[in-house]
């Protein structure tokens, strides 16, 4: 059986991401057993106090490989095809924004103000020990699983997932991020931005699915920062705020556009 692991944003699980995700595959590519798996670390991450800076060196994992880097990137691109050929015709995909917002606060500020319940992120992204606290779970974790795995990323669980890549030992099937900061500035991910070092051969391909209401987005793709993903917009939700509201995981994996792209390497 195929398994789709889960890692969650600011605020810790999203109640209801499996179950719309199970509801959405089996209405749209008749697939009936799937087995969902969530990786939490707001444990980890949902510290009192100020955010800490502490740095920790780490350079991106080497792994013996039969193939050369050009082959692995080759390969990688036209799974990346085929994988904008099956999301192609998803009716709720939409045309990416014409317009795109200036971002309104500053990465640094947006991680400290309380107001925003960003200190989390914070954590994560300014405390070395932390951050590599939650790698290593997310290393573990994943070592555990049997079988193919599709990687599900949600907001600063896209930024984790690429950390992740680049910094252990991980293969997943496919990647696919929604809701995602990493198309609005380079406080996010920047040290893997335009990086030589991407992993091609141990992820399948990557889909960075963008509600245009998402606040979190702010209308922004991943590719414009990062080569490697295919961005699809999409326009789901019901508000800012409660159940199924634009950023809310749930809304994002009751999309056909994600299903779609989860059915190729599940089904």
């Amino acid at each position: 059986m195929a398994t789709v692991v889960f890692l969650h944003g600011v605020g810790g699980s999203t109640p209801g991401w499996d179950v719309a995700l199970t509801r959405n595959l089996a209405d749209t590519a008749g697939i009936a057993e799937i087995e969902c798996v969530e990786i939490g670390f707001d444990d980890l991450i949902g510290r009192s106090g100020a955010i800490r800076r502490h740095s920790v060196a780490e350079q991106p994992v080497s792994y013996p490989d039969r193939l050369d880097l050009q082959t692995q990137r080759q390969l990688y691109y036209q799974r990346q095809i085929e994988l904008r050929t099956v999301i192609a015709q998803s009716p709720d995909r939409v045309g990416a924004p014409g317009r795109k917002p200036h971002p309104l606060i500053p990465g640094e500020l947006m991680v400290r103000f309380p107001f925003l319940s960003m200190r989390q992120a914070g954590h994560y992204r300014h405390d070395g020990d932390v951050r590599t606290q939650v790698l290593d779970r997310v290393e573990q974790r994943l070592a555990a699983i049997d079988g193919p795995v599709t990687l599900l990323a949600h907001s600063l669980g896209s930024v984790v997932a690429l950390d992740a890549l680049h910094l252990r030992n991980i293969t997943v099937d496919l990647l696919v991020s929604f809701g995602s900061p990493l198309g609005v500035r380079d406080f996010w991910g920047k040290q893997w931005q335009q990086s030589p070092t991407f992993p091609y051969g141990r992820v399948g391909g990557w889909l960075n699915i963008v509600n245009v209401n998402d606040p979190v987005t702010w209308k922004r793709g991943a590719n414009d920062r990062f080569p490697q993903a295919l961005d699809a917009f999409v326009r789901v939700g019901d508000g800012l705020m409660g159940p199924m509201n634009f950023h809310d995981a749930s809304t994002y994996t009751s999309t056909q556009t994600l299903a779609r792209a989860v059915a190729t390497a599940c089904g």
